[in-house]
């Protein structure tokens, strides 16, 4: 059979990376909303479930059920086994911080099982604490059980003592699948009582990985020597490396189909029976047939690929029915669109370096849910460090990271939060609220769409999501690899069953640079009909049995909100007039604005405002806006932040008195009533540390003298430009740092103990005026080599204090 696999992600683009446009193309837009089909298949799919609480997940054709009512999980990736156990509860609420509804971890059988029939569930392997925790912070569960998992771990997670044993891997091999069979019966044993059917978190579960689509390398290689994959025999040729396309179809499908359906088989057996399962459906790989939801990636910034282009995972499609890496083996009408495998981040080779921008992040979100996916996920959300013994190394090598597993994600390997957190929070909390009303809602594409490439940055790229008559309007000014300008003087006609909506109603907009809006027409919150509405809906919750609508003004967009009829409206900082036989309620932009009518409450907070915009507490719920990191401890919070000494926040709806243990409170004056401001003061620590730099490319830590009580963490910052960075410590590999033109950040807290009695060694390589990653980094990063070979340049290095204060609301 003739190979013809492509990797390359539909990049048959000639325009150079990087280039910047003039926006003078069309600015009237017009889309019929009419004709959008609305047909929903059920009973067909052998999924679905209900639990011992009567709480029940049901699965058809477009979205997904809870309790009869649909519902659109966000799903954050988070590999227990690279993270220390003792900070899983911090992390995860972290995560739920972010908006993320449901944890996807990988159980690597290579870890638990690393001597042949002896497993290790303790420590940074408890499965079964890690899901206890997820329950415990209210997060679902997603969970990928393998035996073939990837995650860039040595073998895809494979056992090393699997190697060179007459058995076929990743097939119908008796042998192997004893094995498997033994693997899931541990995972099994482990998670007895936390399925959803008993009451627990794991809603899904994930059989395999990129079956019969991808592989990873066995760990056992020479170099130089042809690469010998984690791959069946017969499936060699249709097997690939990375996610990409399969233009030639697999002659094996049957067999393939037949094998994820025995997998299904075993783990249901070993008691993992869940409502959901899923597997990877993304350039031909197999699924099992009417029994697993296929789900899709979509990588903007890969490092499997050679060539740096504009990508198309920003263009606006049917993504249902045309999913991103095309062709694939399943009938596309009877599965809903979920993705589990989004690029927030991206790791990186020692000679490919894609640095991935964390505003990259909400425009490929807003493309893809706007695009008709009813499910979200995040590869990776939150990093970690690759396990070893000893200088053992769990990672895949192959010039990845020996260690670090960053992933440059909205979480890093340390835990702290980057600038994609932020931002995703937006879609993510949108979701969260509001996607019972938006899952059922189909996609309909302008006659426009048609034309744009990811080359194309001067039409407007949107979408919209309707039943014909309600929806929401979704759009963004976002490329890869390209730099995009201001797009002025824009207007929208939705052409409804009901008639012609019009964004704006009188003039027009702009969308700026690296934007994205999401607007709704024709909908309801809590009671109250909209028209339409030039501000984007963020999050609802429920305080005092009252209901509270928080929406986002965006930066170019005049803010206002069109309400059909006459309504009354009491508030601040809002105009109020009537258009058309209908009530406009106008915004100051820039500022926080509230309003009620009829016992509901809306509050319109600007972008930047809703970046630090949390909610927490779940009978009687808040919004705290801080810059502060702020989150859920049962109905109080607490709040981090780096060096700061001064918190500010705000809570809506107001509390009359907040408390912290050792640190001082004061009101301050709000321009909202119903949002009360605080400010809280924090006693300095210093953090004791000394960092010595003992040559141009070494430095020793010392830790012996330093009060891990009286901080949350303390990190390292290295700014430098070089070839890349090492931790040692004890004469083992900490973590490591490929460069990919940002600084590298180093949690300390995890070694605190280890600090006590021990010193850590940093070590820098300069970067080589022939490396082959040049072309990967930024461009303002890349040094002037000049005559020179080498080049290694290393800023002050910036010691930071985290704090930590709880509070509580009176």
């Amino acid at each position: 059979m003739k190979k013809n696999i492509i990797s390359k992600s539909l990049l048959s683009l000639t325009t150079a990376a990087l280039v910047s446009f003039t926006v003078s193309a069309q600015k009237n837009y017009q889309v019929d909303v009419t004709k959008v089909r609305t047909d929903v298949k059920r009973g067909h799919l052998d999924l679905g479930g209900r639990s011992v609480k009567g709480d029940t997940i049901g699965v058809n054709s477009f979205y997904l059920e809870k309790n009869g009512k649909p519902f659109i999980p966000v799903i954050g990736e988070f590999h227990f086994s690279r993270f220390p156990h003792q900070y899983w509860d911090e992390e995860l609420k972290k995560m739920k911080a972010g908006g993320i509804t449901m944890v996807a971890t990988y159980v690597f059988w290579n870890m638990h099982e690393f001597k042949e029939g002896k497993f290790d569930w303790t420590g940074d392997l408890d499965v079964r604490h890690f899901t206890e925790l997820c329950a415990k912070n209210g997060l679902d569960v997603l969970m990928r059980v393998g035996p073939f998992d990837h995650g860039e771990i040595r073998n895809g997670g494979l056992p090393d003592w699997l190697y060179g044993r007459p058995i076929d891997v990743r097939s119908n091999d008796p042998a192997y699948l004893t094995y498997v069979n033994r693997l899931y019966q541990e995972i099994g044993k482990q998670l007895k009582g936390l399925m959803f059917k008993d009451g627990g978190p794991i809603l899904g579960v994930q059989i395999e990985n990129e079956y019969q689509h991808s592989a990873a390398p066995w760990g056992f290689t020479y170099q130089d020597a042809p690469r010998e994959n984690t791959v069946a025999q017969r499936d060699k040729n249709i097997t690939q490396i990375g996610v990409g396309i399969n233009n030639v179809g697999n002659e094996f499908a049957d067999v393939g189909k037949d094998h994820m359906k025995t997998l299904k088989s075993l783990a249901i057996k070993a008691g993992l029976v869940a409502p959901i399962y899923t597997a990877t459906g993304w350039g031909y790989a197999s699924i099992i047939e009417k029994g697993s939801i296929p789900v899709m990636a979509g990588y903007a910034f890969p490092f499997w690929e050679s060539s740096i282009r504009p990508s198309p995972f920003y263009l606006f499609k049917d993504i249902r029915q045309k999913p991103d890496y095309s062709p694939v083996s399943y009938d596309v009408n009877l599965y809903p669109s979920l993705a589990a495998e989004l690029g927030t981040g991206m790791a990186v080779t020692y000679s490919r370096r894609p640095h991935v921008p964390g505003e990259s992040f909400l425009p490929m979100m807003v493309r893809t849910v706007g695009s008709g996916t009813n499910g979200l996920g995040f590869y990776m959300y939150h990093g970690g460090t690759t396990p070893s013994v000893g200088n053992y190394f769990f990672a895949e090598g192959f010039g990845l990271h020996n260690k670090s597993y960053d992933y440059q994600s909205p979480i890093g390997e340390f835990g702290k939060i980057s600038s994609g957190f932020y931002s995703l929070k937006l879609i993510n909390y949108f979701l969260s609220s509001f996607g019972n009303d938006l899952a059922p809602l189909y996609t309909v594409l302008p006659a426009t769409n048609d034309a744009i490439k990811a080359d194309n940055a001067t039409t407007l790229r949107y979408s919209v999501r309707t039943d014909g008559n309600k929806g929401y309007v979704f759009m963004h000014n976002y490329q890869d690899h390209l730099v995009t300008s201001d797009m002025t003087g824009l207007k929208i006609d939705v052409t409804t069953k009901s008639g012609v909506i019009t964004f704006p109603q009188t003039g027009t907009f702009t969308l700026k640079a690296g934007s994205s809006a999401i607007f709704p027409f024709n909908t309801n919150y809590d009671g109250i009909d909209v028209k339409i509405a030039t501000v984007q809906p963020y999050t609802r919750f429920v305080n005092n049995s009252k209901p509270y609508n928080v929406f986002v003004s965006i930066d170019g967009i005049a803010p206002e909100m069109v309400f059909k009829g006459k309504v009354k409206v009491s508030g601040t900082g809002i105009k109020t007039t009537m258009r058309e036989g209908n009530t406009v309620v106008a915004f100051a932009a820039g500022k926080i604005n509230d309003f009620q009518i009829n016992g509901v409450s809306f509050l319109i907070l600007p972008y930047d405002q809703a970046l630090n915009a949390y909610v927490v507490g779940t009978k009687d719920a808040h919004l705290v806006i801080s810059k502060s990191l702020v989150l859920e401890e049962g109905q109080n919070i607490s709040l981090t932040t780096t060096d700061a000494t001064s918190i500010e926040l705000g809570v809506y709806p107001a509390v009359n008195k907040i408390t912290t243990s050792g640190n001082s409170t004061a009101k301050v004056p709000s321009s909202i009533k119903n949002i009360s401001q605080w400010k809280l003061n924090v006693s300095k620590i210093e953090s004791n540390i000394e960092l010595v730099k003992t040559d141009d490319r070494h430095f020793v830590l010392k830790a012996q003298n330093v009060d891990w009580t009286k901080m949350n963490d303390v990190s390292i910052t290295f700014d430098y430009r070089g070839d890349r960075g090492v931790c040692m410590m004890n004469g083992e590999l900490q973590t490591d740092n490929l460069y990919t033109s940002a600084p590298w950040n180093i949690g300390l807290k995890r070694f605190a103990e280890a600090l006590k009695n021990n010193e850590m060694y940093f070590y820098f390589i300069p970067m080589a005026k022939d490396a082959p990653y040049l072309s990967y980094l930024d461009k303002e990063v890349v040094p002037n080599f000049g005559d020179k070979k080498e080049f290694l340049e290393i800023k002050q290095p910036q010691i930071s204090v985290e704090y930590k204060v709880n509070v509580e609301f009176k």
